[in-house]
């Protein structure tokens, strides 16, 4: 039996290209993921009320670790939700997501190969003992489930910024409809209420 288990650590470790393939397109995914809060975190820094999360530095961002990174992020939702009064519960739930597809990737990237008897099959383990499925497809599950997180993200993000806009465009309104809106003040609101309700 120890002499299959051998052959078939071997074959993941050194001939099986999807094996690779797959790790290979997991560490690309998580580098986009990383990329996507550091560029949204200062973005969203931008439209915030908080002067100190206007002048986050995009080095500070970016030399932080990924759920910190995903943290920072969460702050700047939630300053958006609370100043512009839109609900961000979905992305934080979203957000928080993360956590555990941090942990397997983490396991899958940093882990050792190693077969287990128990369960009959090859297994990455961490160092801190955790421990995830080795064989290919499984590898190839997860980054479907992190290309489906990051849609998720996405879709999510587009509509807390559509929310966003709808409070702009609402607030033209009502500055619209004001008594002392002067025909040069009506013009300018119309070209902004124009330049945010563009999809």
């Amino acid at each position: 039996m120890e002499h299959d288990a051998d052959r078939v650590v071997a074959e993941i470790l050194h001939a099986d290209e999807g094996f690779l393939v797959e790790i290979g397109r997991l560490t690309l995914l998580f580098s986009r993921i990383e990329d996507r809060l550091v560029h949204d975190t200062l973005e969203l820094a931008k439209v915030s009320s908080e002067k100190a999360e206007q002048n986050t530095a995009p080095k500070t961002v970016a030399q932080l670790r990924i759920l910190e990174k995903r943290d920072l992020l969460k702050r700047a939702v939630g300053e958006i939700g609370r100043y512009y009064s839109v609900d961000h519960s979905r992305l934080d739930r979203i957000l928080d997501e993360l956590s555990n597809i941090n942990r397997i990737r983490r396991t899958v990237v940093h882990g050792w190969i190693r077969w287990s008897a128990a369960d009959e099959r090859p297994i990455l383990v961490d160092s801190r003992g955790q421990s995830v499925p080795a064989w290919p497809a499984n590898v190839a599950d997860l980054n479907l489930k992190v290309l489906d997180w990051l849609k998720r993200y996405y879709t999510e993000q587009h509509a807390l910024m559509r929310q966003v806009l709808d409070t702009y465009d609402a607030l033209a309104d009502r500055l619209l409809r004001h008594p002392k809106a002067t025909p040069a003040i009506q013009a300018l609101v119309r070209k902004l209420k124009t330049n945010f309700t563009e999809p």
